[in-house]
């Protein structure tokens, strides 16, 4: 095999691996996208869990207070102005927080959707930089070769 021949074999492997180089990269680009979607999910699960923990410590301190009013005083908690102020009190809380758990995690699972958007478009490149580099390579091999094998 000649000095030509070797020029034109070494470009073919150099250019196979650059594509092989950018299947891999955009197969890691793929995983890192598909955990970052994983992630998406778990954050708006873990927002459902602890909006739903809070409704439920809400309703737990509504029971609470109720029994302790009618405890203490004997009268009917939905009649007593003061437990009524307190229940309202509580009641806006509550939803605060609520709102403010779902707020954070609408934000938190907007930052793995965009770093699955990330890592997708990293794939994108990866394998378009390994094409442009492989044909790159090849041209520029054909060009040696055409360069090498003129008479002089």
């Amino acid at each position: 095999m000649g000095a030509p021949a070797l020029m034109l074999a070494s470009s073919a492997i150099s250019a196979f691996g650059q594509l092989q180089a950018g299947k891999y990269a955009a197969a890691a680009a793929k995983a890192e996208e598909q955990q970052a979607l994983e992630q998406k999910r778990m954050a708006e699960l873990k927002a459902i869990e602890d909006a739903t923990a809070r409704k439920k410590e809400a309703y737990a301190s509504g029971a609470t207070n109720r029994a302790l009013i009618a405890a203490k005083t004997g009268v009917v908690p939905s009649e007593s102005a003061s437990f009524l102020a307190l229940k309202d009190a509580d009641e806006e809380t509550a939803a605060a927080d609520v709102g403010a758990i779902r707020l954070m995690g609408a934000s938190e699972s907007r930052k793995y959707q965009l770093s699955a958007y990330s890592s997708r478009m990293e794939g994108k490149a990866a394998r378009t930089k390994a094409m442009f580099g492989a044909a790159g390579t090849m041209l520029g091999g054909y060009a040696d070769y055409s360069s090498s094998t003129k008479p002089t």
